[in-house]
């Protein structure tokens, strides 16, 4: 395993990155990684950023990646263009971005996050030529500290070119590409539809030891807060299924806000699980293996959420009316009403939280698939809840005050109901029978 070699010890246990010597301007190989595949159908994959430092024939090196998503083969090619003659060049690659140092003099800065993992075995080179080289890495197969990595659905990796300018300045000197973005998603193939956010395998705390009294009335429906961890990566509605969705897929829209981009509301339990039994059907040919189109279970809901926050609102300690659509702030000096129209926003209307999912604080209600029940202290692995006779609703509405709101906020209902202030969002998840 080898390692940036800019200060080894600052950059910890580096992913490494294993390269094989390639002749010719422009050729091609595969990265493999398990059982992923790439999000971005087509030629091109990942988005590009970082200004690169131009090299000695005056041109900026560019890293691209290319695959598919439209098929099973697990693949992602990176290269790079526009290097300099005789440029020995090394791959890099990281889980986090903008580490933006300089290293050592080079001409261009480090793009990439502790830790960084390079190239092993052998440095590709571009013979003589000046254009685009191409390497083959193994990301899962390398041993590490903690064993072989491993690219999951819904990561985000972050690539680039680091290479020598033999031609600069009459010696080797060091320069960068710009950085490269690539999401990898879908297990076994398959591609969401338009819309879905892609969530990551993690661990959080849930629930809430807010205090009874004003601004959070928390309560004991919240307690005790306990460790759950969600061992799979899942995709998730970017907003709440929006009316013209709905109308587009079962034909009706029982709305009482009407409105295209609006939420659909006056949908029960029932109605929300044959939207999605609808969805599924819909698109049982781009569906990852194991996977359906469902509606979250509350542990998935309230880990979307909170997307890495412990505080009660994603946005931080307070909810203002600004934030949401909802109907009462006690986070104002005094708490007061917020002045919006009756009824739901339109979707997106608001700032996203950290995985830019939308609205997760009021609007609507949102179903999920789980049973209500109480909390117990153990921590748990993908907890699912089933044969309770309440379902549990999370997010507040438009109609509720922002205590209500709270990302560990929880109550229940029957699965027959309907009225204007409940409405639901899909997951793309393991399937899993209520």
């Amino acid at each position: 395993m080898t390692t940036y070699p800019r200060n080894p010890a600052a950059f910890g246990s580096a992913v490494s990155f294993l390269a094989r010597t390639v002749a010719g301007a422009r050729t091609s190989a595969t990265v493999w990684v398990g059982a992923v595949t790439l999000s971005v159908a087509g030629a091109q994959v990942g988005t590009n950023y970082c200004t690169p430092a131009p090299n000695s024939t005056g041109a900026t090196a560019s890293i691209s990646g290319s695959g598919s998503a439209s098929v099973t083969l697990n693949n992602l090619t990176l290269s790079v263009a526009n290097l300099p003659q005789n440029a020995a060049v090394f791959f890099l690659c990281s889980r986090t971005q903008d580490f933006n140092q300089n290293f050592g003099g080079s001409a261009g800065n480090i793009c990439l996050g502790a830790p960084i993992g390079r190239g092993v075995g052998g440095v590709i080179t571009n013979s003589g030529a000046t254009g685009m080289v191409s390497v083959l890495a193994d990301l899962n197969a390398l041993p590490q500290p903690s064993g072989a990595v491993v690219v999951q659905a819904g990561e985000t990796w972050y690539f680039q070119c680091w290479y020598r300018d033999a031609v600069a300045g009459g010696g080797s000197t060091s320069n960068f590409s710009d950085g490269l973005e690539v999401l990898f998603s879908g297990g076994g193939g398959g591609n969401p539809i338009p819309g879905m956010v892609p969530i990551p395998a993690g661990t959080f705390l849930m629930g809430s030891n807010a205090a009874g009294g004003p601004p959070y009335l928390g309560g004991s429906l919240e307690q005790p807060v306990h460790q759950v961890t969600i061992s799979y990566p899942f995709w998730m509605g970017q907003h709440e299924v929006t009316q013209a969705e709905y109308q587009t897929l079962i034909g009706a829209n029982p709305s009482f806000s009407p409105g295209p981009s609006r939420p659909v509301e006056l949908v029960s339990w029932h109605d929300a699980r044959a939207y999605c039994a609808a969805l599924t059907a819909q698109q049982a040919a781009n569906l990852p293996s194991g996977y359906e189109y469902r509606l979250p279970t509350e542990a998935e809901w309230e880990y979307a959420c909170r997307a890495g926050t412990t505080t009660e609102f994603h946005y931080g300690p307070d909810l203002l009316c600004n934030q949401a659509r909802f109907a009462f702030s006690y986070h104002t000096n005094p708490p007061a009403s917020c002045v919006n129209p009756s009824g739901t926003a339109p979707v997106g209307s608001y700032v996203p939280n950290a995985f830019g999912l939308f609205d997760m604080h009021g609007n609507v209600c949102e179903w999920c698939l789980d049973s209500y029940a109480p909390y117990s202290s153990a921590a748990v692995t993908d907890p699912f809840v089933t044969g309770g006779p309440g379902r549990v609703l999370r997010g507040g509405s438009w109609s509720y005050a922002s205590y209500q709101c709270r990302s560990a906020y929880r109550t229940n209902a029957g699965p027959g109901l309907a009225n204007d202030n409940i409405g639901f969002r899909v997951v793309l998840a393991p399937v899993l029978v209520p």
